[in-house]
């Protein structure tokens, strides 16, 4: 990664080969083509784990092979799957769509965790009808609770429904991870309260979410994951750039210096959650 001016190099917070990215988004367009580039340099600033989300059936279909050939000749950071349907996608889902993915979460030793899925009122135009979402939102929840396998939760402007839903469907104490939480230290606790986990992201380190960073303090530490949720969202001192899986040290170090810890500890002990959390 070529440094623009006063942006720092990840690698230059000398991170141990310890820590993980719990979200990324590695074949999109923005960063795709530069795929062996970026697990390099995020294994150099050090990324052992990325998490990936397959969302549609052509895009895991396509590129799941290109991404473990390039991790694999890359030599570490290992990759792993998260697959599922986005609340955005359930505009086009079908029935055909459906035995694929549920095919893929059966019998893909690389798929760990059902997700991103969830509920998603942000948007009006052009997006998938609130009605439509709750249905697949369910059905998936169901099948990974069959399988017994982690989900992976996206919910935006939708806290409530989203809480509803997962009540409603006994997942209180299953393997759940809150993706890119952006609540205060209530929301915290109401996710911590059912025994799940909570992924922290570069948006934390933006000035207007100091409420991000004070609700860190109702999270223990063993609940506690990083993400980039790249290409979007990169941190500060990256913010406006693309992001990548590097730049998750950015995030974590911000955050152990909320908490007054050492970076590299916490950096250590995120990591070695998501690891736990997705069986790798």
């Amino acid at each position: 990664m070529a440094s623009p001016k006063n942006r720092p190099d990840p690698q230059s917070l000398g991170m141990p080969f310890t820590g993980a990215d719990s979200h990324a988004h590695l074949d999109d367009e923005r960063i795709f083509g530069d795929l062996r580039g970026m697990l390099e340099r995020a294994g150099r600033s050090g990324v052992s784990l990325i998490v990936h989300m397959f969302l549609q059936h052509e895009r895991y279909a396509a590129n799941a092979g290109a991404i473990l050939e390039a991790a694999a000749s890359v030599g570490g950071p290992e990759v792993c799957f998260v697959r599922g349907l986005h609340p955005e996608d359930i505009l086009h889902a079908d029935e055909e769509e459906w035995a694929r993915l549920e095919h893929a979460v059966r019998t893909d030793p690389h798929i760990r965790a059902v997700g991103e899925i969830g509920l998603d009122n942000h948007y009006e135009e052009d997006y998938s009808p609130s009605d439509m979402q709750e249905p697949w939102f369910r059905r998936q929840l169901r099948l990974a609770r069959e399988l017994g396998k982690p989900v992976v939760i996206h919910s935006r402007d939708a806290w409530d429904e989203t809480l509803a839903v997962l009540d409603d469907e006994d997942m209180a104490g299953r393997p759940l991870l809150w993706h890119c939480f952006g609540g205060d230290a209530e929301r915290a606790r109401q996710i911590i309260s059912r025994g799940w986990h909570i992924a922290i992201g570069g948006a934390a380190t933006f000035n207007a979410n100091a409420h991000v960073r004070e609700a860190l303090r109702e999270i223990p530490l063993d609940r506690l994951m990083f993400e980039t949720d790249c290409p979007y969202l990169a941190p500060v001192p990256w913010r406006g750039k693309t992001n990548e899986p590097a730049l998750t040290v950015f995030t974590a170090a911000r955050m152990a210096g909320e908490l007054g810890m050492d970076a590299a500890e916490l950096w250590t002990i995120a990591g070695r959650n998501t690891r736990r959390f997705f069986g790798m």
